[in-house]
């Protein structure tokens, strides 16, 4: 099936970080090493800076700005926080991707090819400064293509044997509505909070009882033309966005029954029970029981590999050489493909790159 993919491209805003390059550390030099295997400069370079490009971009499109990557935190820059976070995903990335192995999971002939080409895209794409300053070379994309594949085939066949069945009695989710009646403070029409005096704290108790009183299929209606609004939640017995008590009520009620008035430290509540199984929030609720299955199973398998002496030995003083640059920008086009997506268990960790989505620096 044919799909659209972003192709993400690197602009790379030369000025003083020209001279920089790694500070005299040549692309070819081992960097780290995983299982005794040599990681160049070169992979573990393009993939820290590909972490810059993503805050870059993000910071200019979302927020406006550029990134202050010498800004501190808990005494740290966000450079180093940053980094320390890249060295981290790329660690698991490659320890996982060195047991593709243990699941006869390796690049195939017709794989291999794409690898090839998108690396050799990627260093024709940029001249020789460009690529100094990201640290690109052919055989280092190669690589960290090869990462990325591997690192995703094996992180599904890690996980393939978890029980997706979830029964709807262990995923169910209710569902409520109800009205909050604040009674320490509200917020006015300029966004500021106000303390309610004693007097409107008793005019939002009394409201709320009115609200109780007017019956389970005329809660809408009996706060039409006040401040008050009706809101929905589903809910299980974990939840704790709202107040226990609150909850505690909920479970006791019968579906389409409405609550009495609920008082809390800070407000009061009238609920109504609209469903004992909310069928969109219960089959959202088994895809989180299934990732989190299959969450526990990679990362139960990923410890032991980690543990060994030799899994992943970064050679510390190479790692500082390897700095963001001034600034980098991106630009994306598509392009079309005929493979599916990978989906990988590890969503907060998964690099969405692949093999064919070449990261390209042009001046």
């Amino acid at each position: 099936m044919k799909k659209s993919v972003k192709v993400l491209g690197i602009t790379a805003a030369m000025m003083a970080a020209l001279t920089m390059g790694g500070c005299g550390t040549k692309p070819t030099e081992t960097a780290a090493t995983v299982y005794g295997e040599n990681v160049s400069v070169s992979e573990l370079g393009m993939y820290t800076i590909y972490q810059q490009v993503q805050y870059e971009q993000f910071y200019s499109m979302y927020l406006g700005t550029s990134v202050d990557w010498s800004q501190e935190y808990d005494g740290a820059t966000m450079e180093d926080e940053t980094k320390k976070n890249a060295l981290d995903t790329f660690k698991k990335m490659k320890i996982v991707a060195a047991h593709a192995g243990d699941y006869n999971v390796s690049v195939s002939e017709k794989e291999q090819k794409k690898i090839d080409k998108a690396a050799k895209k990627l260093v024709k794409s940029n001249d020789t400064k460009a690529q100094k300053v990201l640290y690109i070379t052919e055989d280092g994309a190669k690589e960290l293509f090869k990462t990325y594949y591997l690192y995703n085939k094996t992180s599904e066949a890690m996980v393939a044997d978890v029980d997706t069945n979830v029964s709807d009695e262990e995923a169910a989710q209710k569902k409520m509505s109800y009205v909050k009646f604040d009674l320490e403070s509200t917020t006015d029409e300029e966004g500021n909070t106000v303390e309610l005096t004693e007097d409107e704290k008793k005019e939002a108790k009394a409201k709320a009882e009115e609200v109780a009183k007017a019956g389970a299929d005329k809660l809408e209606a009996s706060v039409e033309g006040t401040d008050y609004t009706v809101e929905t939640a589903t809910f299980d017995d974990e939840s704790d966005t709202l107040d226990k008590k609150v909850y505690k009520a909920a479970k006791k009620l019968k579906e389409g029954q409405m609550s009495k008035v609920i008082e809390t430290d800070s407000a009061c509540y009238v609920i109504r029970l609209d469903s004992n199984l909310d069928r969109e929030a219960t089959d959202s609720k088994k895809e989180e029981i299934v990732s989190q299955r299959k969450s526990d199973a990679f990362d139960a398998i990923y410890e032991e590999w980690e543990k060994a002496d030799d899994a992943f030995v970064v050679d510390e003083k190479v790692w500082k050489t390897i700095r963001f640059k001034d600034k980098i920008t991106l630009k994306q086009e598509e392009t079309e493909t005929s493979e599916e997506n990978t989906e990988t268990k590890d969503t907060a960790d998964t690099e969405e790159t692949q093999s064919e989505e070449t990261t390209e620096a042009t001046e």
